[in-house]
């Protein structure tokens, strides 16, 4: 398992773990504890959506860029899909409730798939940078 796949691991092992604990939370309670399965079952694939999604796309760009001859290209359009994948998970999730937004909760369930995505982009272009940098020069 390389460095990029153990990193993917790690935060999805800690997005799990943010799940668990989101379950014991007020938005919880106030928007999914009452839900039908079906709607609850759908809130969850939007949530999962919004929280794993960036970590596999990033895993799976990284691998993309490395075999690519336009892996800056990947590189690029990453922030594009994180966006659709924030949004396309948040409008699963508000499909669920009756209000259509988060206001009760300032944006509640939408702000775990937020950070994760943040610190999903911090991560992999701060690891850019590192292995272009660490990369031997090939100019002479």
């Amino acid at each position: 398992m390389d460095r990029c796949n153990k990193v993917a691991l790690a935060g999805a092992i800690i997005v799990s773990l943010g799940g668990a604990m989101f379950t014991k939370s007020f938005p919880y309670h106030l928007y999914f504890d009452r839900l039908p399965i079906e709607k609850l079952l759908i809130a969850v694939a939007g949530w999962s959506l919004t929280t794993y999604g960036p970590i596999l796309v990033a895993a799976l760009f990284w691998h993309l860029a490395k075999r690519s001859s336009v892996g800056w290209l990947l590189h690029v359009l990453l922030p594009l899909c994180f966006f659709g994948l924030l949004r396309a998970g948040n409008k699963l999730m508000l499909s669920t409730q009756v209000l259509q937004d988060w206001d009760a909760t300032m944006g509640g369930p939408f702000w775990p798939g937020f950070f994760v995505t943040i610190t999903a982009l911090l991560v992999y272009y701060s690891a850019l940078v590192a292995s272009k940098l660490s990369a031997p020069s090939t100019s002479r």
